[in-house]
């Protein structure tokens, strides 16, 4: 009787409290990777210079300064651009890994009981042959 108990008390479990607490996990996984990789700040920087590296413009009107000005500023946000969109790709694959994951952890603590319970039959059977 007490081992009938055990049973279903940790089915309940299982199923219940366990799955709340899985839940739970998997959220916080999923807040870590998004700020693991500073996602939001990088989507809201996505074209700003890289490493804030400009180039300033002089006072008085000279096309060559103009021209510098212009160039060195296009050329550090293509840089940086470029820099962050590695970096937002890397963490858009790795929070997609995360939720397939999580949704196959999910699968497979839902059967896995019964995994357990048919891979014992199968053991005991394997016995009587």
């Amino acid at each position: 009787m007490f081992f009938a108990s055990i049973i279903q008390d940790y089915f309940v479990w299982h199923y219940t409290r366990a799955w709340w607490q899985m839940w739970g996990i998997w959220r916080n996984m999923l807040w870590f990777v998004i700020h693991f990789f500073s996602l939001p700040q990088l989507t809201r920087s996505w074209f700003t210079p890289f490493k804030r590296i400009t180039e300033g413009r002089g006072k008085r009107f000279d096309l060559e300064d103009l021209a510098t000005y212009i160039i060195i500023n296009l050329i550090s946000r293509i840089i940086g651009a470029i820099a962050r969109t590695a970096l937002i790709a890397l963490g858009l694959v790795t929070l997609l890994a995360t939720i397939v994951g999580g949704f196959v952890v999910y699968t497979l603590w839902m059967v896995a009981p019964f995994i357990i319970i048919g891979l014992l039959g199968m053991s005991i059977r394997l016995f009587h042959i």
